[in-house]
């Protein structure tokens, strides 16, 4: 009996490795920070290091991601087996580090029974990880494309190809720069680590509460103020994180309570919340990492894509600023008290916006004057330590707390990586696959089928449907990734220009954070509503509807993207405005009083015509729009004067 009890108290004590977990993620941070500022080390040691140290990490904290077997992985023997599994992990990778050389310089190079091994161990490991992370979809569909690549050659017609043994598509996945250490695992450990430390270190130093206060001073008095500040608030915090739901997660413990507190209803605030997360990630002049993915794979500077993003990013926050102002207007939503609001001596004081302020300064002009992106963050953090640490009170206990809060903020930094590299490898085997077997081609090629015929708008919406539905369950960089990867090149071939094509699949990509049945940024605003997550979905489309509408601006308007002359570049950003304006009004159905359906119906197709680019549907566009706005203006105003008239008698 005492035995047994013993036994048990061992059991429940499990080793503690979240303290190696710490000595690992600063391992990791180090060593991004470093190659950053003074050069990567050769491709295949740079993505290998980078990979093998996130995936050791992730393995010490397996037991806290909640997926499959999280209670056995809590206990002693699953302390064992996680501290096992991240040795074996970590093995594969940095194996590869001692194979450099003879990689390398090989001309051919043949895979051995131990590294057959080491490949499928990897693969299974960063599956496994990836479904803990965030469910079947992503690890499924590397399996499918693994299973296809080895057995295809029994698949008739011409989704059949000649076939590929075990042994080279391990050579083609695990022995080079094709497969895992490919593009995507390159983008992971050159750029998209750098900015997560980046936004983390910015977060740790105070970023996030002067954004949040900033965004009160901007909207906080204004009719619908509470949802207004979650929309810039989200839309900040957005451009340093690069994930909807990380953005919700982060803003909208914050904004989602606050605007229920005012009368907000709970499906509407989460709505506000996940719809202007979701934008973040497309608001230069620091988008998400699906930017800086897209000017890689472009071959062009990262600020011509920022540049482009800036009118398209505009029409979204327009357009779900003027449905929250409908919506506030409608509702009578009150603004935020003034005993709350923020005082602008306090928020923009020397100590306080210094660092923030600098920082950003240094960062964008290091990366606008020609530095690379991931230099340029290294500049910014330098900058923003050194300005935290020393714009302080100069007492031990200060320096010791701010201290303390970067040490938070290079945990938080790890764990964003790890959080996102396992989806962005196996994304990578998926992509690799692809390109291996040509099934990509051949996506490609059906959707040139459907142009054959001139039916150039309906093969425009199969890429976008494509990029919808790769989309669905995963984290919008690995979504853009895989649509990239099928839809882009079929809009290339039909003649459209490549950036172009690129901002219609990541915007498309990226709609399937708000989209039914997987919509990933509303599950998580529901969860933090404590709502059903349906009604949310629909409100979050509802306020979005500009965002669905924008790929086919890219194709049909390119003077968004500024492409053109100027005369073209201005009148598709002004009628870009009307068209957001009238989506707004006519999914709101209320703009100074309630609008009836058909006339919301009329709107809504004068909104969408838009994108026709041609005089006349623009001719209408603006017609309907002023003939509401006046019909309604006038309305309001003689039903105020006869109440005036009626008061004085």
């Amino acid at each position: 009996m005492v035995t047994s009890k013993l036994d048990t108290m061992r059991e429940s004590k499990p080793f503690d490795l979240s303290k190696l977990a710490m000595v690992v993620g600063l391992l990791l941070v180090a060593f991004q920070i470093y190659t950053a500022g003074f050069g990567p080390f050769p491709p295949l040691v740079q993505r290998s290091v980078h990979t093998g140290l996130a995936l050791i990490m992730v393995y010490l904290t397996l037991d806290k991601l909640g997926g499959p077997f999280s209670d056995f992985l809590s206990t002693r023997t699953g302390a064992m087996v996680r501290l096992v599994l991240a040795v074996v992990v970590g093995g594969t990778c940095f194996y590869i580090v001692t194979q450099d050389t003879r990689l390398v310089e090989s001309f051919a190079v043949f895979a051995t029974p131990f590294e057959i091994a080491c490949a499928l161990v990897l693969m299974i490991l960063v599956a496994f990880v990836a479904y803990s992370s965030t469910g079947v979809a992503l690890p499924l569909l590397a399996v499918a494309t693994l299973l296809y690549t080895l057995f295809g050659n029994h698949i008739a017609g011409r989704w059949g190809h000649s076939g590929f043994d075990l042994q080279y598509t391990v050579e083609y996945l695990y022995l080079g720069t094709e497969g895992i250490w490919g593009q995507v695992t390159g983008l992971s450990a050159g750029l998209i680590a750098i900015f997560i430390i980046f936004g983390a270190v910015l977060l740790s130093t105070g970023a996030a509460q002067s954004f949040m206060d900033i965004a009160l001073l901007v909207a906080g008095r204004r009719p619908g103020g509470a949802a207004k500040v979650a929309t810039a608030s989200s839309a900040f915090m957005g451009m340093l994180n690069g994930s909807a739901v990380a953005n919700v997660a982060t803003t909208g413990n914050f904004s989602i309570p606050a605007m229920k507190r005012l009368g907000y209803r709970p499906r509407f605030a989460a709505a506000v919340e996940a719809t202007a997360s979701s934008g973040g990630q497309i608001t230069p002049p620091i988008m998400g990492a699906g930017a800086f993915i897209m000017a890689e794979l472009l071959g062009v500077p990262y600020t011509m894509i920022a540049y482009a993003a800036i009118i398209p990013a505009v029409l979204f926050f327009a357009c779900v600023w003027f449905s929250i102002d409908i919506e506030a207007r409608r509702e009578g939503m009150k603004p935020f008290p003034v005993e709350e609001m923020p005082h602008w001596k306090e928020v923009f004081a020397l100590r306080r916006f210094l660092p923030l302020a600098l920082t950003l300064v240094v960062t964008l002009g290091a990366m606008f004057t020609g530095r690379t992106p991931s230099l340029a963050a290294f500049y910014g953090i330098v900058t923003n330590v050194t300005l935290f640490l020393l714009l302080g009170e100069y007492s031990w206990s200060s320096f010791k707390s701010r201290f303390c809060s970067l040490l938070e903020g290079v945990n938080s930094a790890a764990s964003g990586i790890v959080s996102i590299l396992a989806l962005l490898v196996c994304a990578q085997i998926t992509l690799s696959l692809i390109g291996l077997t040509g099934v990509g081609v051949k996506l490609t090629e059906t959707i040139m089928m459907i142009n054959e015929n001139n039916f150039q708008l309906l093969a425009v919406v199969f890429a976008m449907i494509v990029a919808l539905v790769l989309g669905m369950g995963m984290p919008t960089t690995a979504a853009y990734l895989l649509s990239a990867a099928v839809a882009a090149p079929a809009l290339i071939r039909l003649g459209i220009d490549p950036i172009s094509a690129h901002f219609f699949v990541f915007y498309s990509a990226l709609l399937s954070a708000l989209t039914p049945p997987v919509c990933t940024a509303v599950f998580t605003a529901a969860v933090i509503a404590r709502e059903h997550w349906w009604p949310i979905c629909i409100d979050a489309m509802r306020l979005a509807t500009m965002k669905y509408l924008l790929p086919f601006f890219f194709i049909y308007r390119e003077g968004v993207l500024l492409k053109g002359t100027w005369y073209e570049i201005a009148s598709s950003a002004v009628m870009g405005l009307v068209a957001a304006m009238l989506l707004a009004i006519a999914t709101g159905r209320f703009y100074r009083q309630p609008v009836h359906w058909y006339v919301s119906a009329i709107l809504a197709l004068a909104g969408v015509s838009v994108v026709a680019n041609h005089v006349v549907t623009d001719l209408i566009a603006l017609l309907a729009l002023a003939t509401v706005v006046v019909r309604q203006w006038l309305a309001v105003s003689s039903g105020a004067a006869g109440q005036a008239v009626a008061e004085r008698r």
